[in-house]
Formats: structure tokens, sequence, C-alpha cells
């Protein structure tokens, strides 16, 4: 298993095609989950997939999809992000992005949040994530 570190800028070390960059926490509301955002880069020649998030500030961290239902915005657990080679994928407000469920502490913005993210082929990322207090998506 193969473990990288990261910050919050755009991070690759040497010829690793994966690329993490503009991550962040929403500050949440009290007593109430937290979100996170960020854009994964596939600068490789395979598909990687992102199976999974885990942070020691949560008991619990997921990756959830916003969906359109008819008219109604559901939201629903997936366990993978497949990003081709050579793509990227957005993680935002709105569409997919990360929950963090269950907070060991309260998230004030300029916080930072250590976040190990998870893919298939067995790579671990940390990225140190900033917490922001910002709006919602309006669409």
């Amino acid at each position: 298993m193969l473990l990288l570190w990261a910050s919050c800028g755009e991070n690759s070390l040497g010829g690793d095609p994966i690329v993490v960059r503009d991550a962040w926490i929403r500050e949440p509301p009290p007593r109430s989950p937290a979100a996170g955002y960020l854009t994964i880069e596939n600068r490789g020649d395979e598909l990687l997939e992102l199976i999974g998030v885990q942070t020691e500030i949560a008991e619990r961290s997921e990756i959830h999809v916003m969906e359109d239902r008819g008219g109604r915005m559901t939201m629903r657990r997936t366990e993978r992000v497949a990003i081709s080679a050579g793509t990227q994928v957005v993680l935002k407000s709105g569409g997919t992005h990360l929950m963090l469920m269950g907070l060991r502490q309260r998230l004030m913005a300029g916080d930072s949040v250590e976040l190990l993210l998870r893919f298939g082929d067995g790579v671990q990322r940390r990225v140190k994530v900033p917490v922001r207090k910002e709006g919602y998506a309006s669409d």
C-alpha cells in the first residue's frame, strides 16, 4: 500500500498520476455534519477510483451524490467515484461531495482537517484541508 501526503494546493509527487487540489470543508452549523469538496485529477493512463475517505474528526465519512429525481433533489451514498485516465472529477456543492458525520469537535472557519483519501488500487492520499465559511450551491 502506498501512502502519500498532500496539502490543499495542487499536489502530485513526481510521476504520481493523482493530483488533488482546491480542497476545502464548509463550516457546518452546530451539531450538523460537514461537507467537503475537492478536485481529483487523474494524470495517469488507467482508470482511478476514489473508494473512501477517513478523518479522525468524524465518526464516519462518506461519498455522497446529489440527484434530481422528478424535480426533487435527493442525496445518496456511493461506494466509488470513477476518474477516467486524463480527466478530473470535481466534488462540489450540489453534486458529488464528501460528508463528515458525527463530528467529534466543532469545525470553524480557519481550522484545518486531515483527510485520508482511499483509492481502488490501494493508494492512499492524506490531504490537509481548510475549513471555510461559504454559502451553498444555488443551482
